[in-house]
């Protein structure tokens, strides 16, 4: 199924639907976002006359604190409930790809698999992470390889983390250009997205999620052919 397909595929899930769909898109980025901190390393030398043009005020301090500390509050609490709510998130999209009636509650159902989701969160984050150490390229490869394995495991409630990355790269065997082409096609809709001030993200958040659980379907559908 070609790009164009597949998103058109999301769009009808998502119909009549945008409502629920934006704010399951933004609780799931909320609870289960990654959170990138990139430090600069610059090293700047100022003297003392230069230095009191940056005195801050006890205050400024106080609140610079406390965006730090709820900055790391929001990771640690990522971290920790990122994999059954990707779960969860993963089980919402298929279940609107089915259309069914999938409900904003259904991004928690997952949480009896706390372990198995926590599991998968931190194993295909290490995963990614190492091979993009080799380079940039062999992250990207790494990154599609892994990238059904939430649809995998939401689907399977028996199968552990390892067995569904483990399925993912069978899965995604012949398909990972597939899956980065549908990526790419999104790279206008994301370039807009910026002129909005991120505010699009709203809406462009769950129409590519919903997208890629068409992808999902369309390749489990195209193996189940195969084998009958």
């Amino acid at each position: 199924m070609s790009s164009r397909d597949l998103r058109y595929q999301a769009r009808r899930a998502l119909a009549g639907r945008w409502g629920v769909a934006i704010l399951a898109g933004f609780l799931a980025a909320f609870f289960g976002g990654l959170v990138n901190s990139v430090s600069n390393g610059i090293s700047i030398e100022l003297d003392e006359e230069t230095m009191k043009y940056f005195q801050m005020s006890e205050s400024t301090i106080e609140a610079l604190f406390g965006v730090a500390l709820s900055a790391t509050t929001l990771s640690l609490v990522q971290f920790i409930m990122g994999g059954p709510v990707q779960l969860g998130y993963s089980h919402f999209l298929l279940k609107m790809h089915r259309g069914e009636d999938a409900q904003v509650k259904d991004l928690f159902s997952q949480f009896y698999r706390f372990a198995e989701g926590f599991c998968l969160y931190l194993l295909r984050g290490i995963f990614i992470v190492l091979w993009s150490m080799l380079f940039v390229i062999p992250g990207i490869v790494a990154s599609l390889k892994y990238a059904m394995t939430p649809f995998i495991l939401a689907e399977n409630p028996g199968m552990t983390a390892s067995e569904a990355i483990t399925a993912s790269k069978e899965l995604m065997d012949g398909h990972k250009a597939d899956l980065f082409f549908l990526q790419l096609s999104f790279i206008g809709w994301a370039i807009l997205n910026v002129f909005t001030l991120g505010i699009g993200s709203l809406w462009l958040v769950p129409y590519i999620n919903a997208s890629y659980a068409a992808f999902y379907r369309s390749i489990c559908n195209r193996l189940d052919n195969v084998v009958e």
